[in-house]
């Protein structure tokens, strides 16, 4: 009997464990990337909103003073 035919079954099984953890670790980083990303380009889209709405009301107003 070979003493290492059970370890080729243990060998395989760890060799998967580790496969799965990487292609974890794989999809996790994308992700982390993706909601750090769309966090910044929140931030940037609320600041020209509010700069924006900031130009309008200031232009809104000129224009009232204007037509007195």
């Amino acid at each position: 009997m070979d003493p290492r035919a059970g370890r080729s079954g243990v060998v395989v099984a760890v060799m998967r464990i580790v496969f799965v953890l990487l292609a974890l670790w794989v999809v996790l980083t994308v992700v982390g990337f993706v909601v750090k990303s769309l966090f910044w380009l929140a931030v940037v889209g609320l600041v020209l909103f509010a700069g924006t709405a900031a130009y309008g009301a200031i232009r809104r107003n000129e224009a009232r003073r204007s037509l007195r």
